[in-house]
This record gives structure tokens, sequence and C-alpha cells, in this order.
């Protein structure tokens, strides 16, 4: 080696190493979208999808360039950008259970209320997020197009059991193609946002078909914040009839948590009386003998629930003292029939449309019945047991529902 490359050689190991160029702006690469270069064009949009979230801002604002090439590009790439903003968001929400949770992801902060912040709740999340992202995100900037997007989900979940059918498989577990999904259906039911607009929204009823819900909430295969969850949407949910297939769906799971939405349902004074009669109901399979004086403040009220005839002639009226004084029978081990409830189709005590009487005279029979008998056979300790809610205010008689045959 000469002397001259020796030297040479000394000086660039000597050297100072460059520092290493900064990577271009994301407003600079937005602007090289619309380059008369393809090569720039392209380069630059690999760029802004690589930098993911820190490009987000600057695309948002490209898609309203004045340059066409600029914008379409950057509506282009945005969704892109943002998926990769997201996963970064979600790798860090389940990285330290224990860390705050970081900000910028759709639905979060409402669905760690329901679930409660737990490294299971952060894991549901991002299995959800990992599917149905579009219409979560959506629901913060368009309810209505979210509920729309919500209906089309239930219709395609119904044509699969459709399609099913058809070739002789007559099964509802294949509506839904995971646990993600039942996530999904429970959240976006309880979005009151979403609940504003008539796009579909009203198609709980699609849950209860099958068992896949059944066995998201079981002990055995379902978890503690997918119930808090279900808990979150079942007290939102405003179909009473639907309402009551979820009180029914918990009593069967052994869900003893959803007893205390059942007492502030029953506590809600804005609440009509048939979806308080609904609430009453679901005591006699969540609820105890404890539970008795819950009822005691509506076995005075009047008001008026449904009509109902069975198809044998006779029409029965419901009261929502009737409602109550049934309940109280039950979870006192009584029988409903010697107190002049109707038993000819087994007892569906878990309607309170089932809680009829022909007339008030047999009405008021039954209630003096129970008077005498819980008087002398409930204990003190049973009277005051349980938290009551506070009476409810009296109301004129409600008009009666449409009669209804069964």
């Amino acid at each position: 080696m000469s002397i001259y490359a020796a030297f040479a050689l000394a000086n660039l190991i000597g050297a100072p190493t460059p520092p290493a160029a900064a990577p271009p702006r994301p407003d600079e690469l937005v602007r090289q979208l619309g380059d008369k270069s393809f090569r720039v064009r392209e380069a630059a949009a690999r760029d802004l999808v690589r930098q993911g979230s820190a490009a987000v801002a600057a695309l948002t604002v490209g898609t309203k360039d004045t340059d066409p090439e600029v914008s379409e590009r950057s509506r282009q790439l945005l969704p892109q950008a943002a998926a990769v903003e997201r996963n970064e968001l979600l790798a860090r929400l389940v990285k330290d259970p224990s860390a705050p949770p970081p900000k910028g992801l759709a639905g979060l902060d409402r669905f760690l209320k329901a679930t409660g912040d737990s490294k299971e709740a952060r894991e549901l999340y991002v299995e959800l997020m990992s599917v149905h992202h579009r219409t979560i995100e959506l629901a913060e900037k368009d309810p209505r197009a979210a509920a729309a997007e919500y209906n089309m989900f239930c219709a395609e979940a119904y044509n699969r059991y459709q399609a099913g059918a058809r070739v002789g498989r007559y099964t509802y577990d294949n509506l839904f193609t995971g646990r993600a999904d039942v996530t999904y259906l429970l959240f976006i039911s309880s979005d009151l946002k979403l609940r504003e607009h008539d796009n579909g929204m009203n198609q709980s009823w699609i849950l209860f078909n099958g068992t896949q819900l059944t066995k998201a909430l079981s002990e055995k295969d379902g978890s503690a914040a997918m119930r808090k969850l279900f808990l979150d949407w079942l007290e939102k949910e405003p179909q009473s009839h639907i309402q009551q297939r979820g009180f029914q769906l918990a009593a069967q799971a052994g869900m003893k948590e959803a007893l205390p939405v059942v007492l502030k349902l029953l506590n809600k004074k804005e609440n009509d009386p048939w979806s308080k009669t609904q609430a009453m109901t679901a005591l006699v399979k969540l609820g105890t003998k404890e539970h008795i004086p819950v009822l005691d403040p509506y076995l005075k009220d009047t008001n008026m629930v449904t009509t109902i005839n069975f198809g044998n002639g006779n029409q029965f009226t419901v009261q929502m003292r009737d409602v109550a004084m049934g309940v109280q029978i039950q979870l006192a081990g009584q029988k409903m029939t010697d107190y002049g409830y109707d038993n000819q189709f087994g007892g569906g005590w878990t309607s309170a449309h089932y809680y009829g009487f022909r007339d008030d005279k047999a009405r008021d029979d039954a209630h003096a019945k129970w008077k005498e008998w819980a008087g002398k056979n409930l204990k003190p300790a049973d009277k005051k047991a349980g938290e009551a809610p506070k009476e409810p205010e009296k109301k004129p008689t409600e008009p009666a529902k449409p009669t209804e045959k069964k």
C-alpha cells in the first residue's frame, strides 16, 4: 500500500460518521404524490405508508388538496397509513396492561368503561378491532352510516343461516364467524348514538339465535370481560322483549351479576309499566326470597300492562300489581295456581302475559289471599331484606296494549 493510500485510509477511519439523513416530512411526501415523475410519486407513497401514524394527519389534509392527483392518492393511502397507526396503538394497548390505555383508538374508552380495564378486556378489544375496526371507527364520525353497516352485518349473518337451511343444515351456529362477531353485536347495539338512527339498529334479536352467545357468556368458554359487556348491553337495550330474553339467558348462564341490572331498571322512574314488568319477571330466575320486599311498592299499582286472549275465548288483563304479586309468590316458593293464575300453558312465568286475571273479582281475591299468607308466613327478616326501590309515582292508568293471541 502506498504512503498516500495509507494516509487516505487513516483519515477515512478517523473521520466522524456523517449524520443519517432525516426522513422526509409527511407533508413534503404528500406534495410529492403530485410529482411529474412516476418514481417520485411511488417512492413518496411507500414512505407515507411506512411512516404510519406520523403520516395520517398529512394525508388527511392531502385529501382536500386542489391537485386532483394529490387528493386522490391521499384518499387511497390514508386507510393504509391508518391501519399501521391502529396496529401500533393496539400493540401498545396489550404490551403492558398496567399502563394507561393509548389515545386514538376508536370506542376504547366506552369499551373499557363497560368491561373494566383488564388484560382480558384489552385482548377482547384487540380481537374486536382486528375484524370490525371499520364500523367502530365510523361510529365516531358518522353514526348513521355505522348503523347502516350494522344492519348489513345482521342481514349477511342471517343469510348465512338461510344458505345452510337450503341444503338441510338447520343450525344458527353459523350466524357468527367467531367471538369477535358476538363482541361486535353487543358493543354496537349498546351505542346510544347509533340507536338514534333506525337503520337496522333494532336487530338485537339475532344474538339469541343459536348457542354462540350462551357459550361466550359461560364460565367455561366465556370471560368476565364478555359478561360485563353483555350486562352493559342488557341495561341499555330499549326493546323490553329483547331485554327479557337477555335476562332469561343470564339466568340460564347463572349470571347473578345481572341482578343489579334488574334492580336498577326497576328503580328507573322513566321506564314504562311493560319494561318494569319484564324486569320483575327476571327476578323469578335471578332473585331469591330476600328480594320479595323489592316488589312491595308495586302491589298497589293498578297500571294496565297488557291484555291477552289465549284462544279459548277468555280475555285476561294484566296489571302491574298482578306481576309483582306473582313474582313474589314464586320467590316465596308458593304455587301460582293457588292464587288463581292460569296454568294452562305450563306456567310460562317468564313473560308478563301470563300474570293476568279474567275479572277484577278474581284479581282482588288473589291479592287478599296473598296479603294474608305473606302476613302470616314471611318472617320480619324476609320483609326487611333487600333494597326496595322508591315508591313509584302515581300515574294515570295507561291504555292496554293490543290484545295478543298465543
